[in-house]
């Protein structure tokens, strides 16, 4: 019989371990034996320090839809469902904010700025998807622009604030929501056609 692990477990307690050790082997060891995951088919999933923050932040960007299934999310107009969509995800970090910071980092280096790049795009793109803007007009790649600009402004708020409970940050966020909307808004009614709401 085939004995099946869990990626996600794995996923989890290398993001615990980042905290101290960083996107590293020696957190992907203490990670693969804490979850009780062979250590071969650990390195197999994440080879590179890149493959185990991008593993984080595909998982992170599952999570934060959770909020969809919320009993009030569709009675939310689009700008305050991206705002709770993108407060969950800070949310889930929370707990592992300075790996998250030793990932941002890492994903800062020169050689690794596509992935890092592409990891924000997938943010913004399934944040857009969730709130039914899944069309592919030509707003598609103006609305994911605005707000992969917007989630890495309010990451790196984050990260440089004092803010356990998120209010400041969360604040942060919806002011700069708002900017956006209020700026195309001036621009011949883009404000419904970009953000919708």
């Amino acid at each position: 019989m085939t004995e099946s692990y869990d990626q996600t477990a794995l996923i989890d307690a290398i993001a615990h371990h980042a905290t101290f050790d960083g996107w590293s082997n020696a957190a992907l060891r203490r990670a693969a034996e804490e979850t009780e995951v062979p250590l071969a088919l650990a390195m197999d999933w994440f080879p590179t320090s890149v493959s185990m923050i991008a593993g984080h932040s595909k998982l992170a960007d599952e999570r934060m839809l959770e909020v969809v299934e919320e009993e009030d999310f569709q009675e939310l107009g689009t700008t305050d469902k991206l705002h709770r969509i993108l407060a969950h995800r800070l949310e889930q970090a929370a707990p592992v904010k300075e790996a998250v910071r030793r990932g941002l980092s890492h994903l800062a280096l020169p050689h690794h700025f596509y992935t890092g790049t592409r990891l924000t795009w997938a943010t913004a793109d399934a944040a857009w998807k969730a709130v039914g803007a899944s069309d592919r007009d030509f707003n598609f790649v103006t609305k994911r622009t605005l707000l992969s600009g917007v989630y890495g402004a309010t990451l790196t708020y984050w990260l440089a604030t004092d803010d356990p409970d998120l209010t400041s940050t969360k604040r942060f966020l919806d002011h700069r929501l708002r900017n956006v909307v209020r700026a195309f808004g001036a621009l011949g009614g883009l404000r419904s056609r970009i953000m919708g709401a």
